[in-house]
């Protein structure tokens, strides 16, 4: 269930860098050169792959898609352990989630270098929320169910504070809206997981289909805060 991690280690700023680089420099004639310089021909060769906002998104998208994959691989084996987070399987499943998380903190510390670390600690604290839903429903613990689906609430919240002051363009309100959608599209999964339903894998690829939009979001307001194309 889990996916390489394409990205693990570089940061946005570099991967902007590598994408600006890939435009190479014009060997074509004088004029045709001057003709390309034109605001028509301009707009007609706009490069919407390889272009620094584009390099943004995708190293986005490709971090945060790992981390559903692999926030399910590690919800599956904590529940085939029995809730047993030490178990030898369950903790290295723990450890690649969380190296994930510090690959995603290190992106955004590549742009706001003083906020890596607060990020790298919201991010890591909306995880065992997902850990505690996963045994209360197991275990049939409402109240801690409850808990859980809380606690991911104000989550969102506060992930959405804590990206819009990093990045006034960043809506508060549309960050917080994305992380409820992970948080209501994975708990999805879970619940089929946890139920025996096939439909778990369905639901876990639902979930990681989100992540283009979460990502989109995100790499919109940091483009726009840091001038980026």
């Amino acid at each position: 269930m889990r996916t390489a991690l394409p990205l693990a280690g570089i940061g946005l700023a570099t991967v902007i860098a590598l994408s600006g680089c890939s435009m190479s420099t014009s060997t074509e004639p004088a004029a045709t050169a001057e003709a390309a310089q034109t605001p028509m021909a301009e707009e007609m060769h706009t490069d919407t792959v390889n272009s620094d906002g584009a390099g943004l998104r995708a190293a986005l998208t490709a971090l945060l898609a790992d981390h559903v994959y692999l926030a399910g691989a590690a919800i599956n084996q904590a529940l085939t352990d029995g809730g047993d987070l030490t178990a030898p399987k369950t903790a290295a499943a723990v450890a690649a989630l969380d190296e994930n998380s510090v690959d995603i903190a290190t992106a955004v510390g590549s742009i706001y270098p003083d906020a890596e670390e607060p990020f790298l600690e919201s991010w890591r604290s909306h995880i065992p929320l997902f850990v505690e839903y996963t045994l209360g429903k197991a275990t049939g613990d409402q109240a801690r169910t409850d808990a859980a689906t809380s606690g991911l609430g104000a989550y969102a919240v506060s992930f959405g504070e804590l990206m819009h002051s990093v990045a006034p363009e960043l809506s508060a309100e549309a960050v917080q809206g994305e992380l409820e959608m992970h948080a209501t599209s994975l708990i999805a999964a879970i619940d089929a997981n946890i139920a025996g339903d096939p439909a778990y894998y369905d639901l876990l690829k639902a979930a990681a289909s989100h992540m283009p939009m979460t990502a989109q979001a995100l790499a919109s307001g940091i483009a726009e805060n840091q001038d980026i194309h």
